[in-house]
């Protein structure tokens, strides 16, 4: 297996094809330049940080934006993904969860007040330099609406490295609507309106409609990161002699209703097949009467689903588990636009209000 695990997955859908921003090579040679220059990271730490393809994954959600905006998502990208393996998903929990608090309560301190001493952790420097280019474009409630981003993220990371170390596996009614949040969903797109430039209205924002398209768009992006990265929970959990984390869509649905991994793998896609289908008919039905602001918001949204599929299938993270065995794993998969047969509300309590018929 560690010389190399195939998985493949049943045909997406996904109505949407993926967009690329041109200038992703510039993107990726400042992101490199800049990390290098913090010189507490080891040359290891600097290796997989490139191997994320950070100007990829952003690339694909913001393909229209300027260059030089772009860059402060991208570098925020590439630490955040470091964050992610080093400190949420790698090692024993039960070690992690101390440190882990510390780093992340220093983290949205740096992010609220940028002139915060960045002591502590390598990751508080290059945390602390995004701030400080943040402030100069954000207005006050963008940064607002970053830092409770992060401690939303921070917060569904702590539950989520609580049943790690307790071995346990949440339902799927609980895991549904906090995978948004443990996947950063709100934090990652926090940065795409600071890059916009405008400020979205809060009485827009708030809305139903739209939080059930966030929430549908996040989530749904999150199983899918669930879906392309099940190899990788299968070849570490082999090399290190255990068993895959029950923190995972495939490894939930197997457990709770006594499937296969093949019948689980293919009742995910399908989850995600009606989760997309519901994203478009009610974007389709909100985008109209949106603000440019707001139009601009959901239109990241919309790219966010192919780009995170087609991303994610490439991204080195999923691919090169530790950063120490290339093409360690490899998973295939292809998208198709043809609409799945059941698009009604999956029997999932917490998130079936997505499907509401009077959100507009």
């Amino acid at each position: 297996m560690t010389s190399g695990l195939k998985v493949e997955l049943p045909p997406r859908y996904c109505p949407l094809p993926p967009a690329r921003h041109p200038d992703e090579a510039v993107l990726a040679q400042r992101t490199s330049d800049w990390i290098t220059g913090f010189h507490s990271l080891s040359s290891h730490q600097l290796d997989r940080m490139r191997g994320n393809d950070c100007p990829g994954f952003y690339g694909r959600i913001m393909p229209n934006a300027a260059t030089d905006r772009l860059q402060l998502a991208v570098d925020w990208c590439t630490v955040m993904f470091h964050f992610d393996d080093a400190h949420c998903d790698e090692g024993p929990p039960a070690r992690r969860l101390g440190p882990l608090t510390d780093l992340a309560t220093r983290i949205t301190r740096v992010l609220d007040v940028p002139d915060t001493p960045p002591a502590g952790d390598p990751l508080l420097a290059p945390v602390r330099d995004l701030a400080r280019r943040a402030a100069r474009w954000a207005t006050p409630t963008q940064r607002r609406r970053c830092v409770e981003a992060h401690r939303a993220w921070f917060l569904a990371v702590l539950w989520e490295i609580g049943h790690r170390a307790a071995g346990s596996t949440p339902r799927l009614d609980d895991y549904a609507h906090l995978r948004q949040h443990t996947a950063a969903g709100a934090a990652t797109l926090s940065w795409a309106e600071i890059v916009d430039g405008e400020e979205i209205p809060e009485r827009e924002l708030t809305a139903p409609a739209v939080r059930a398209l966030t929430e549908l768009a996040f989530t749904t992006a999150a199983f899918d990161d669930d879906l392309f990265s099940y190899g990788k929970e299968l070849w570490v959990a082999h090399t290190e002699g255990t068993s895959p984390s029950g923190l995972s869509l495939v490894e939930v649905l197997r457990r709770e209703h006594h499937l296969t991994t093949g019948d689980a793998i293919a009742r995910a896609v399908d989850l995600c097949d009606r989760l997309t289908h519901r994203f478009f008919a009610l974007r389709d039905r909100v985008r109209p009467r949106a603000s440019a602001p707001l139009r601009a918001y959901l239109d990241h949204l919309a790219h966010l689903l192919p780009g995170n599929l087609d991303w994610g299938l490439r991204a080195d993270r999923y691919r090169n588990p530790d950063g120490r065995h290339p093409h360690a794993v490899t998973t295939s998969a292809t998208t198709t636009r043809t609409p799945p047969a059941d698009t009604s509300p999956p029997p999932i309590p917490s998130i079936r209000w997505w499907w509401d018929p009077d959100l507009r």
